[in-house]
This record gives structure tokens, sequence and C-alpha cells, in this order.
């Protein structure tokens, strides 16, 4: 029998035997909506006389049940499944949406539409590799092939490693490694792509509606980014333009952001679309941004104890402080922190935050009001549109100095100069904190001074001195 090799990056190469009767395919979308630049869609659709698409809404990721679930991902997911299922339906297919489990749901399908081959993308994350291996083994016992193709990253996890053949732990060597390997260019869509429907219903799976899995998983937040791939082209032709002087102005929160993360993190963007289209602009820095993506997934992958630990164990050590009260007062944006309230507001109100905000609310959570990252990590991922497992638990682990490549324990940021050299004329703080819009920013930035002076505005006075909480934090730290 003739063979056919595919090769990718991120695993050995998988050998699937041609025979007559591979005809139908099941491909599974994850979080790679859309069609053009797809590995795994792309492979399965040279491979194949009839391709199936279909998206599972698992419990346990939708379901009330998962305590990191972020209704805005959600809503945001939905949306890009929207788009795609109106790509997939102009190609000829339907995209079918259903609610069950993983191998429940794809088990009914191989039965229902005779599947030869199934198919998708590769993710890192414990869940998914758990997931992935039970499908894997799924189709072994129907005797259907399955393929699995890296597809998400710039270099795939488990690829790039240091002299001694092990995951690299400082980003600088790593980014360098990686830059010295190619990054594959955005594979042209197929002008003859096609995609096969059938009607009826799949006997034993619950078919929902993404209108119908919309009002079920989550809930309007008409503040949030829109999902899809038309949105996403528009966020990149955009960032395109405005990021021209990224390196110098990455911090100034009053400029704009690229706001392309969660375009990347659910796929409606390849990450070889985004990196190509910086690379023609000599958009280095933000280049440096997607690597960062890949270095995290790489650590998770490589290192998966750093869900739920820190990744140097001799943090564990530290004896944080529970003081509910003053975690309530950081989720809702009410320390009397002006910088770390306007970002902890725009986070609650848009799903997002700008990075350098990101840095500044997990140092004062971690490092000002000692309270464990781990409570920042969670209350991030129910809060985020972008929210990346490996980004954000990589990010706060950073913060926390627990972390690959942290940045040293004492290294604790001043909300007050924080706010001083990156929204010097208050421009973000005022955009969120509409109680100090008449204030003189000098006030503003000294807030802990003048709070008394201001009886009249109704906002909050500062819940603690940033001078003492930092003699507490080197000594909490100090056990390490």
């Amino acid at each position: 029998m003739d063979t056919q090799t595919i090769t990718n990056e991120s695993s050995k190469s998988i050998t699937i035997t041609e025979k007559k009767s591979l005809e139908n395919g099941l491909f599974i979308f994850r979080r790679d909506f859309r069609i053009t630049d797809n590995h795994g869609l792309n492979q399965l659709v040279s491979m194949c006389k009839n391709v199936y698409t279909i998206f599972i809404f698992t419990p346990e990721q939708v379901g009330n049940s998962n305590a990191y679930k972020s209704n805005n991902a959600v809503q945001f997911m939905i949306e890009s499944l929207e788009d795609l299922s109106a790509a997939i339906s102009q190609k000829g297919g339907r995209l079918y949406t259903f609610y069950g489990h993983n191998e429940s749901v794809v088990s009914n399908c191989i039965k229902y539409y005779h599947i030869d081959i199934v198919g998708f993308n590769k993710d890192y994350t414990p869940y998914a590799l758990k997931r992935d291996d039970s499908i894997s083994d799924l189709c072994k016992k129907m005797g259907v092939e399955c393929i699995q193709v890296g597809d998400y990253y710039l270099h795939e996890p488990g690829t790039i490693f240091n002299g001694s053949g092990t995951a690299y732990q400082k980003f600088t060597p790593y980014y360098e490694t990686s830059m010295k390997h190619a990054v594959e260019k955005p594979a042209p869509q197929k002008k003859q792509m096609k995609f096969t429907k059938k009607s009826g219903s799949v006997p034993g799976n619950h078919l929902i509606s993404l209108n119908d899995a919309f009002f079920k998983f989550t809930k309007t937040n008409e503040n949030t980014l829109i999902g899809g791939r038309k949105q996403a082209i528009q966020a990149l032709k955009t960032a395109l333009k405005t990021q021209n002087h990224y390196a110098s102005t990455r911090n100034d929160l009053d400029k704009p952001s690229s706001k392309l993360s969660a375009y990347i993190k659910f796929g409606c963007l390849s990450i070889r679309e985004v990196f190509w289209a910086f690379k023609s602009k000599n958009y280095h820095d933000l280049n440096r941004q997607l690597v960062w993506r890949d270095f995290y997934m790489n650590i998770l992958y490589s290192y998966p104890r750093v869900l739920g630990r820190p990744m140097k164990p001799a943090y564990s050590k530290i004896k944080w402080h529970h003081n509910s009260r003053w975690l309530d007062a950081w989720k809702n944006g009410m320390t009397g922190f002006p910088v770390v309230d306007a970002a902890m507001r725009e986070l609650n109100t848009t799903g997002f935050m700008h990075n350098r905000a990101r840095l500044i609310v997990a140092s004062f959570l971690v490092k000002t009001l000692l309270i464990n990252w781990k409570e920042g990590e969670k209350y991030f991922a129910t809060k985020l549109t972008d929210y990346d497992v490996a980004s954000n638990n990589g990010n706060w682990q950073w913060v926390a100095g627990t972390g690959a490549d942290s940045q040293q324990y004492n290294r604790i940021f001043n909300p007050w100069t924080q706010s001083l050299e990156h929204d010097p004329d208050c421009v973000y703080i005022k955009k969120w904190i509409p109680e100090l819009n008449e204030l003189d920013p000098k006030v503003i930035h000294s807030w802990y001074k003048y709070w008394g002076e201001y009886k009249d505005i109704k906002y909050v006075k500062p819940i603690c001195d940033f001078s003492e909480q930092r003699k507490a934090a080197l000594e909490m730290y100090s056990v390490v």
C-alpha cells in the first residue's frame, strides 16, 4: 500500500496509510477559528474527499463548575465561531456545534458520518494533552486514523532546547535560539477548499446552536472585544498603523495597545500571519512578545507542576497574608491607589488590561498587599477575554518571583511612581476613575497625601501605607 507521511515539528512524522475508504474526515476546531493557514485543517482537506467540521462545548470548560471560566472569553469564542461558521458555509459545509463530553461526541460523529480519519491541531496544556490522548485512543479502538498537527505556536513546545537538552528557564537565551529557527510563512487559502454537510442529527449527541450556547454559557458584555476573523484582520491592520512606536511607547498607559492577544489566543489569526505582518514592518519588539507566548507554553509543557505551585520550590515557604477585605478592594478597583484601581476597573469592564497595568496590579497584590499570586492568577482567568493559561500563570509567577526568568523578589513596583511615569497627565486614570476628573494630576499621583483634603470626592483613601507594606514584603520573602 502507498503511504503518506505528514511531518510537523511537534512530534515524530505521522504515517497515514492511503486506502480507498479514506474518504471522510472529521476536523475538530479547538482554538483555531479560521480556514486560512490552519495546518491541521489543511492537512485533512488535502487527504479527504469529504471533510466534516465540528466544535464541542464541554461541561468542564463552559459550565459554571469551572472556577476559572471567563464569560468574556466565552462570549468572544462564540462570536468567533459564528464568523467561522459563515466561512465554512460559503465553502459548502456546516460547522456542527455540540455540547457534551469529547469522547462521546467524537465517537458518535465517527459512526454517523462514517469517518475514516479525525484531525485537530495540537495543544499542550495538561488538560489538552489528556483530552487529545483520549481522542487518539478512541480512534485507535474504532479503527480510525488520527492526526495531530502543530499550528498554535511559532515553534512547537518541546522543540527548543538548551545545550543540555532541557527546556530553557530564561527567556533571552530561549528567544535567541528560537530566532535561529525559521518561522514558517502563512499558507495561502486553498482555492478549491470545500467542506461537507449532512442532514439529520447525530444520534446520542446534543446539537446546540451558537445562539443557544451564548445564552446558556455566558452573558453579554458590550464593552469587550468582538470576536471573529473579520474583526481580527481589521485589528491587525490597525496595529500595523498604530504600533510603529511600540518600543518607546509600550509602557504608556494612555497609548493604544495592539489588542491582538484575544484574536491570537482563539486563532482568528494564525501566529504566522501576525509574525510576518510585524516582520514586514520591522516591528521586532512586537514579535519578541509573540516569543514570550511560546516561552511560557514551553515552560508549562516541560514543567506542568507550575499550575498550582511555585516553579521554584523554595518559594513554597512563603507565608502569604489572607486579607479578604484587601483582596475584594483590589478586585473591585477600590484600593485608593488610583493607577491600580483604574486598571482593575478597565479589566472588570472590558475584559482587557494594558500590559504595563497588568504588571502594576500584580505587583501590588503580591508585594504590597502580600496576597498569594494564585488569587490574582485565578481572578484574571475569570475576567480576561484573552485568557491563556500558560501566559497568565507565567506572568503571575514572574511578578511574584516564583517562576521562570522571574524578577527578583526585592523588585517591588511603587504604584505612586508607576502612575507618574506611565500616566503623567492621568489620562488613563481619569478615564476609569471619573471621580477624580476635576483633580490636578499632582494630587492624584500623591493621593496618599491629599485624600484628607478632598472629603467631598467620592473616592476611597489608600487601604494601606506602601512604604510599610514594602518592608513587610521584604520580611515575608526573607525566608526564601
